[in-house]
């Protein structure tokens, strides 16, 4: 019995090694992502989002019973930014590489679609057999997409990704707001908090994308500036 016993849970603790390989792998990516991003959970309803052209038109006709919301973004030295995207006085440039990084993340993340080596106009389209993603309106720094679910045509999710780049501060900014309206209030469950998490986990990723494609070759960690404290106010302008 001894030996049985010894055996099994001999198996025990080599079969547990890759699962505590994996978990560790993933907090420490999470570490990495939460030091590395600001992060606020619920965009306020002051925030200049909600008069937006894009928002007003798609979703201000009407009241939602609830809306999902979170912002995310990083801060970079200018110094660590390629010179060539800060050449445009009025920071196009930048937004536009800003652009083109994160709806190609958003195109192999999603929909396994291909890079595309310019940013997208307003009317593209990537879809896969449930959501629809939409760049509905394009400015010098701000770009707007709809997420549509395909199979009942319902506009739920907006996402709205801003840029700024202060010289004076000798910083720039990229920001990413995401709200996902609902007709009813439901009881939460387990897995709406998990897609939530997903949700805000994939766009850290995309911003760390942009980190690496818009600085020389430094890592996230190196650069992107410390998590801003959680305050309701989604504005990185306060570092910037």
């Amino acid at each position: 019995m001894g030996f049985i016993r010894k055996f099994f849970i001999g198996v025990g603790v080599i079969l547990a090694i890759p699962v505590l390989i994996t978990v560790f792998l993933v907090a420490r990516t999470q570490y990495r992502l939460v030091k590395a991003t600001h992060t606020i959970s619920n965009i306020p309803s002051h925030d200049p989002v909600f008069s937006s052209p894009a928002y007003q038109q798609h979703f201000g006709y009407r009241t939602w019973a609830k809306i999902e919301s979170f912002a995310c973004g990083i801060v970079i030295p200018l110094e660590a930014i390629r010179t060539e995207l800060l050449e445009d006085e009025t920071g196009s440039t930048f937004a536009s590489e800003v652009f083109r990084v994160m709806w190609n993340a958003r195109m192999n993340t999603l929909f396994n679609g291909s890079p595309s080596p310019e940013p997208p106009k307003v009317g593209a389209i990537s879809a896969s057999d449930s959501i629809r993603a939409e760049v509905v309106d394009v400015s010098t720094t701000e770009m707007a997409i709809t997420i549509t679910t395909v199979t009942n045509g319902f506009i739920g999710g907006l996402e709205v990704i801003q840029t700024v780049v202060n010289r004076r501060n000798g910083v720039a900014g990229v920001l990413v707001k995401y709200l996902w309206h609902n007709d009813v209030i439901l009881p939460r469950k387990w897995y709406q908090y998990l897609s939530i998490w997903l949700q805000l986990t994939g766009r850290r990723l995309w911003l760390m994308d942009v980190l690496s494609s818009v600085t020389a070759a430094r890592t996230g960690g190196d650069i992107a500036r410390g998590q801003a404290p959680n305050d309701g106010n989604t504005s990185i302008e306060r570092e910037l």
